[in-house]
């Protein structure tokens, strides 16, 4: 989990800017966006990032690990089905 935490700013980084460059000077986006990015979503993204970051370690931490990939298998077919549907 520790990698995977590291991991998460430089992909989040590259992916924030490839949206911004990819989408500068495009037509019809709505005002208050840089690029394909809309930053009034962006600043609520980080804000509820920041707040719920504490919580989502502790309970990483607490649960065990087998109820913590219950879970997340759990969210994974969820996810799964609502792309089918």
């Amino acid at each position: 989990m520790a990698v995977a935490a590291v991991c998460g700013l430089p992909i989040a980084v590259v992916g924030t800017s490839a949206y911004i460059y990819n989408g500068w000077q495009q037509p019809g986006l709505p005002d208050w966006s840089l690029g394909y990015v809309y930053l009034p979503a962006w600043f609520g993204i980080i804000a509820s990032s920041a707040l719920f970051a504490r919580l989502g370690s502790r309970l990483a931490y607490r649960l065990p690990a087998k109820r913590l990939k219950q879970a997340f298998a759990l969210l994974l077919l969820v996810m799964a089905a609502k792309l089918l549907v």
